[in-house]
């Protein structure tokens, strides 16, 4: 049914639309300013990740020719290829060097001694042929130079006859007395050092540019830099496979011994953002300007359901109070005489019976009086906490001795069972706490540790610092929890009870209500247990 609306409703809309549209324009203006940041700090982000994953490549091979050099210079002589081979396996898997590579070693006069990878000795025929028979000439004369060097010498990616493109890495060997054996040098496949970067940053979105210092480019197949190109497939993620400018790219420079290795990056789409982001807040505009003109239609209904609701809402809570008061007045009402009942069985205890069922009547009577303090007693405390009447009053409290003391007051509770604690305390100082709620939580745990314990077992209680807090834990090695119920624990809504190994009772309140209290001291509480393996219950305070 329609709804009429005075004048002044309309006049609202209209006010409330001027401001809208206002207030669409300026925010999307402010989205899309935020959108280019992003878009810029993504590319970014992407860039140094791509120049990390490249140069942490480069780092490894490195690593591991500097392990290759190492061994050669402490060794007498010049290892043999079978020796240098079986440390080149072992380095390989450490440092988990992707093949394929290969190691060579040249002498003075640029002959191959000998040449191998991973798994072969002299793959491609190398030994016994000349050095100049490869980089020629002008080749030599720059491998004699290197020669007379000890230093790591990086050489800028070039073609293989293979078809492939690879790092030429080498350095010289001297004696002792500084005069030159030969050269080393370890040619690695460039595809897996830059494949690094296409598998751990997203390739989908980006394009990637690598260069030399010499100012050449080169990708997972080839460089180029003039030479004979021996690919015959061409890296389908090479930049000018797409139409960029120079100015989409941003850069990052790796410095790598004598060589500099520059990585670009860039967008493969241009960003659409601008004309999305006004059409979306466009169509949002419409759409809150109709449901705010079905709001004001809508007014004097909501207004009645409010006012309902509201007084239902008092009368709950009136309710609930009620509820929490008479749960405070059975609990404190019904403890007096437990505890009378309680005295007159201490009594009784003392009375020689010719009977053996009337002694053992009098311990269960006992053991369900004390069990219906101890409900009574968290029924007390949790509806206190309910209505308020219970306050967290901090103080310095020492934790170990308020622990000690629950200890000797569950004594006679160990003792009938034949259980051992063994009490570990790391921290001597004392923390904030509220000392009644602490001592609250405590006997709980500690009641419950000896309730699910075996007999004879052991308890054990640590209590240490843990960054800025203090760690109090408690843990049995009885009959733990069933999964099922471990999320339910602390769910006041949800009754989760479980008899103890001596069919002792449990009310289901002790660990909600110490759940509380911790909270009370913006604390942590954790549960954690195995069915028939025991359990561990955890809390922090903050110091």
């Amino acid at each position: 049914m329609a709804v009429r609306l005075p004048k002044k409703y309309y006049l609202i809309f209209a006010l409330f639309a001027l401001c809208t549209i206002a207030a669409i324009y300026w925010v999307s203006n402010h989205i899309i300013k935020q959108d280019i940041a992003a878009h810029d700090l993504r590319l970014e982000q992407a860039n140094a990740e791509a120049a990390a994953e490249l140069k942490d490549a480069l780092t490894n091979y490195a690593t591991f020719l500097t392990g290759i050099k190492t061994v050669i210079e402490i060794a007498d002589e010049m290892p043999s290829q079978e020796a240098l081979q079986d440390f080149v396996k072992r380095q390989a898997n450490n440092l988990t060097i992707d093949p394929p590579f290969s190691i060579s070693y040249i002498d003075t006069n640029h002959i191959f001694i000998y040449d191998f990878d991973k798994d072969h000795i002299d793959p491609s025929n190398l030994k016994g042929t000349s050095m100049r028979d490869i980089i020629g000439d002008q080749g030599i004369v720059r491998m004699d130079t290197l020669m007379r060097k000890d230093l790591l010498y990086v050489s800028s990616p070039t073609n293989l006859i293979e078809g492939k493109v690879a790092l030429p890495y080498g350095f010289g060997v001297l004696d002792s007395l500084g005069r030159s054996k030969g050269y080393v040098t370890a040619v690695f496949e460039f595809m897996p050092i830059v494949n690094r970067v296409y598998q751990n940053v997203s390739k989908e979105e980006f394009v990637y540019k690598f260069m030399s210092d010499s100012g050449a480019y080169f990708d997972r197949t080839r460089a180029y830099n003039g030479q004979k190109v021996y690919a015959t497939e061409e890296d389908p993620e090479y930049f000018e496979n797409y139409n960029l400018s120079e100015a989409a790219f941003i850069s990052t420079q790796i410095p790598f011994y004598n060589k500099v290795f520059t990585v670009s990056t860039a967008y493969k789409q241009d960003n659409l953002y601008s004309t999305n982001v006004i059409i979306g807040y466009s169509l949002w505009l419409l759409a809150i300007l109709g449901f705010m003109l079905f709001l004001i239609s809508q007014f004097y209904l909501y207004e009645k359901t409010n006012k309902k609701i509201a007084a239902q809402k008092q009368q709950l809570s009136e309710l609930v109070a009620t509820k929490n008061k008479f749960f405070s007045i059975i609990a404190h009402d019904l403890r007096s005489p437990l505890s009378s009942v309680i005295n007159f069985l201490d009594v009784l205890k003392g009375e020689e019976f010719g009977n053996k069922q009337t002694n053992e009547i009098f311990k269960q009577l006992e053991d369900s009086s004390k069990n219906s303090i101890s409900l009574l007693d968290n029924l007390l405390k949790w509806s206190k906490v309910q209505t308020g009447q219970i306050s967290y009053h901090p103080e310095l409290i020492d934790l170990l001795k308020i622990t000690k003391d629950q200890i000797k007051v569950q004594q006679h509770l160990l003792d009938e069972k034949g259980l051992k604690v063994r009490l570990e305390s790391s921290y001597n100082g004392k923390v904030e706490g509220d000392k009644n709620m602490i001592a609250t939580i405590i006997r709980n745990l500690l009641s419950n540790a000896i309730k699910f314990s075996h007999k004879k077992g052991i308890i054990v209680i640590e209590i240490n610092k843990i960054g800025s807090y203090l760690s109090f834990s408690i843990e049995d090695n009885g009959i733990g929890i069933p999964e099922q119920y471990i999320g339910k624990l602390l769910d006041v809504t949800t009754v989760t009870r479980q008899s103890g190994t001596a069919n002792e009772k449990g009310s289901g309140l002790g660990l909600i209500l110490c759940d509380q209290f911790v909270k009370a001291h913006k604390g942590k509480f954790d549960i954690e247990s195995q069915h028939n393996k025991g359990t561990i219950v955890t809390f922090l305070l903050p110091l």
